[in-house]
Order: C-alpha cells, then sequence, then structure tokens
C-alpha cells in the first residue's frame, strides 16, 4: 500500500478560507484522477497544520493519478491559486510518499 501526504502550514488567519480551499482542491483530485483524498487538521500542536492524505495500491496507480494532476492546467491554476493568495507559510509545504512494510 502507498500513502501519498502534503503537509501545509496555513498562514495566520487563514484557516477557515483554507479549509475550504482544501475542499476544493479534494473534490477536483477526485474527479480527475477517482482517487479519495482525507484532509486531516493536527489536534495538538501547531496551529494550522493540515495534511492531505491518499492511498494507492502500487507505486503504478499513484504515478497514474499524479501524472493526471500535472496534465491538468485548470489544476494547476486551482494549487498554484493558494500560494498566490497567501494561504500557506512560506517554504512549508511538504509532499511525501510512504510505503507500507509488513
Amino acid at each position: 500500500m502507498i500513502y501519498s501526504t502534503v503537509s501545509f502550514l496555513v498562514a495566520p488567519g487563514k484557516n477557515l478560507e483554507a479549509n475550504e480551499y482544501f475542499h476544493t482542491v479534494v473534490r477536483q483530485v477526485k474527479k480527475i484522477t477517482g482517487s479519495e483524498v482525507r484532509i486531516l487538521n493536527q489536534l495538538g500542536g501547531q496551529m494550522g497544520h493540515f495534511v492531505l492524505s491518499s492511498t494507492y495500491d502500487s507505486v503504478n496507480e499513484w504515478d497514474q493519478a499524479r501524472t493526471k494532476l500535472q496534465n491538468d492546467m485548470p489544476f494547476q491554476k486551482l494549487i498554484a491559486q493558494g500560494g498566490n493568495d497567501g494561504l500557506f507559510i512560506l517554504g512549508s509545504v511538504k509532499a511525501s510518499i510512504w510505503q507500507q512494510v509488513q
């Protein structure tokens, strides 16, 4: 099982706006790739820490979804808009891919 995560630190005062933005992103990912994405918010620790998380059966399945997103210009504009709107702390967005070990 492959786990993909993208972690964000939301700019102060932007939590509500970021939450709405994440829901829009999740809807678009589902529409483009069919992938289910979860929005996670850290309960303890740093405020405004969100993670988008999805799972895939294989690296190939993850790569197919990633390729579809990279080639979808309206989606790429949506992603850029979050940065342009100052929703996130500069340099805080981090993407990871994980493999479950048995």
